[in-house]
């Protein structure tokens, strides 16, 4: 009698690994919400370095010679230079504090460039006016254009160089761009001295001239001791004269090139001249 085989009983166990991660659920919802608020709020702005702290201003990662690193120097508005010129004029707040906010080279330039043009134009303008009451024809003097090129440039440029050496020496921590533009927008008061001055009066030459000089060079003053009261050296003791001796002459050249002028009319439209003879006249050149 045959028996049946049996099947072999097996016994199978499940080792559960309890080092392994449990399935966690997370909110997503208002993780999203967290990130975009993060995404839309932007990089935090860095905070504001008052000049003369030694760290030079940001320059973009370009070097000197690329044309992107001198871009950043005329990224201001029309609004802009027309606020720094108001208070280069009048200097009811400190011009340093808001041209270091963002630096530039537009106004710097450009208005002793319009000076240039201003005094050229309104002084060739007073000597044709003045020929005319004479009753000769007055031919332009295009030298008058190149002594205001030469001199305006060289005076914003060289006295600004000075002042930034001179200040960097004693160890004020100047920046030559600030230097240059207090200089450069020192001009701004002589455009419109310079159309003041068509008027045919040579005392009131001399008062707006006056005023030019005053309302200019006390700025310049304002302006060269902020920067000389980063160091605690006495060195506005020794420059100050200096520069307000350089101002002076400046202004000295303006009144006896661009605003000295006087013309007598001969009565009765030229008196006893003979007929083809060019009448006399007495302009002068002279204060």
């Amino acid at each position: 009698m045959s028996h049946g085989r049996q099947a072999p009983d097996y016994n199978i166990v499940v080792d559960v690994d309890d080092d392994e991660p449990t399935l966690e659920f997370q909110d997503f919802a208002t993780t999203n919400m967290q990130q975009g608020r993060m995404n839309t709020a932007g990089p935090a702005a860095p905070p504001y370095q008052p000049p003369g702290s030694g760290d030079a201003p940001p320059t973009g990662g370009y070097s000197m010679w690329n044309v992107e690193y001198w871009a950043q120097y005329f990224n201001v508005d029309s609004r802009d230079v027309v606020q720094r010129s108001f208070l280069a004029v009048v200097p009811k707040d400190s011009f340093l504090d808001v041209y270091n906010a963002n630096p530039d080279l537009w106004g710097t330039f450009w208005i002793p460039t319009s000076v240039v043009f201003a005094m050229f134009v309104t002084a060739s303008l007073s000597q044709n006016i003045s020929e005319a009451l004479a009753g000769r024809q007055r031919e332009y003097d295009f030298t008058m254009l190149t002594f205001a090129v030469f001199t305006i440039y060289t005076y914003v440029i060289a006295v600004g160089s000075f002042v930034y050496v001179a200040t960097k020496y004693f160890g004020s921590q100047p920046r030559l761009m600030e230097c240059l533009s207090v200089y450069g927008y020192a001009m701004a008061v002589w455009i419109p001295i310079s159309v003041l001055c068509v008027m045919p009066f040579n005392w009131f030459r001399w008062v707006m001239v006056s005023i030019g000089f005053a309302s200019s060079g006390f700025f310049i003053m304002r302006s060269v001791n902020q920067i000389v009261g980063r160091s605690n050296g006495k060195l506005h003791k020794a420059i100050i004269p200096l520069l307000l001796v350089a101002h002076a002459l400046l202004v000295i050249v303006f009144k006896l090139r661009f605003f000295s002028y006087s013309v007598s009319a001969i009565p009765g439209g030229g008196g006893g001249s003979t007929p083809g003879e060019p009448a006399p006249t007495t302009l002068t050149s002279g204060s």
